[in-house]
């Protein structure tokens, strides 16, 4: 397939994969839409008013688009949005080459919105640019549910006073400029034995083998660094600690913990004794430890579904209670994985950097 058929599966992706994206609309830094995918027809069957809606709202986008254009300094990490009554127009650079604009309505959490938006907009990059590698990467937006501690925090990109940009509509948030950065988070990974650990991090890595594994210490450290909305410059780079699940190796772990910025705590779906540990010893041990940085609860090995003993509405619950993140993962298959890791990074980017408002 051409990238255009690719960039419109992928915002088709994106827009059917949340309710509260109405339209998505991607142009050029000139001002050419390169393409759009809209909800709006399941809402009726009137052809003739779906066009009048699509009309109004892109003639709105448009005037937007101007004066985004015009008028603001976007910079590096450009994006922010706007509000009417009814809706929230959200606009995110997409590399050094487009603009995404998303017409959503006025009840989404845009806190749990921008960090994904974040993952599609370099997905589009790369497909832009025609970097992107369907082997590790795929055009399917991860269900992933985000609690507030790796949300982008967008209180702080707040305008306290209203700006009407056009009639009607007026200026919410706006994330400006942020200095070239290059930022590395450590982040622990746990779970009991045969859980998928290691199969997680290789394929997150791109690797088929484990680097620098020290078995009798029980831990495997890996590194590895990717760009920000497709700006060379700009990097996350994770230090990665995989540590071992056998309990003869407890004594060794909580030295590892120390200093960690993310943990992600990996079960089997397809045995509930690995949930409930992952449940009653690794996330009490854990956060014993750490306090509350960001924690995300991985179910892994969808892939076997005749053999699953948890379900996956149990992990969510369950998740929800202890105030983590939750995803289902293969990491034998490559679902999900790179784009988990990347929106962990995209929130703890965003958290721990200093972006200006001028």
């Amino acid at each position: 397939m051409s990238k255009e058929e690719n960039i419109r599966i992928l915002l088709k992706n994106f827009a059917e994969s949340r309710e509260d994206i109405e339209i998505a609309y991607l142009y050029s830094n000139q001002g050419l839409l390169i393409s759009k995918y809209g909800r709006i027809e399941n809402k009726s069957s009137d052809r003739e008013e779906i066009d009048d809606v699509y009309g109004a709202l892109t003639t709105l986008v448009e005037n937007l688009l101007d004066k985004i254009s015009l008028e603001y300094k976007i910079g590096r990490f450009g994006s922010g949005s706007f509000e009417t009554l009814d809706h929230r127009f959200i606009y995110l650079k997409v590399g050094s080459e487009a603009i995404l604009l998303l017409v959503c309505n006025y009840e989404t959490n845009l806190n749990k919105l921008f960090p994904v938006a974040y993952l599609i907009c370099e997905k589009i990059a790369q497909l832009l640019e025609e970097s992107f590698d369907f082997k590790y990467n795929s055009l399917d937006v991860p269900d992933l549910s985000i609690h507030d501690d790796i949300s982008l925090g967008l209180d702080t990109y707040s305008i306290n006073e209203s700006n009407q940009i056009i009639e009607g509509v007026t200026t919410k948030y706006q994330i400006k400029r942020c200095k070239k950065i290059q930022k590395q988070f450590k982040l622990i990974i746990i779970g009991s034995a045969t859980v998928g650990k290691t199969t997680l991090v290789n394929r997150f890595l791109k690797k088929e083998q484990t680097i620098d594994y020290r078995s009798t210490l029980g831990i495997s450290i890996s590194t590895q660094q990717y760009y920000v909305l497709g700006f060379k410059d700009d990097i996350i780079k994770f230090l990665i600690y995989d540590l071992a699940g056998q309990k003869f190796f407890k004594r060794f772990r909580h030295h590892y913990y120390k200093g960690a910025n993310c943990t992600f705590i990996v079960y089997d779906v397809t045995k509930r004794d690995t949930f409930d540990d992952a449940i009653n010893f690794w996330f009490k041990d854990a956060r014993k430890e750490l306090g509350n940085i960001p924690f995300v609860l991985i179910g892994n090995k969808i892939d076997l579904a005749d053999k699953r003993e948890v379900l996956k509405e149990e992990g969510l619950k369950k998740a929800e209670e202890l105030r983590c993140s939750f995803i289902e993962i293969s990491a034998l298959r490559n679902i999900n994985v790179q784009d988990t890791f990347k929106i962990v990074g995209i929130g703890l980017f965003f958290k721990f950097i200093e972006c200006t408002q001028n």
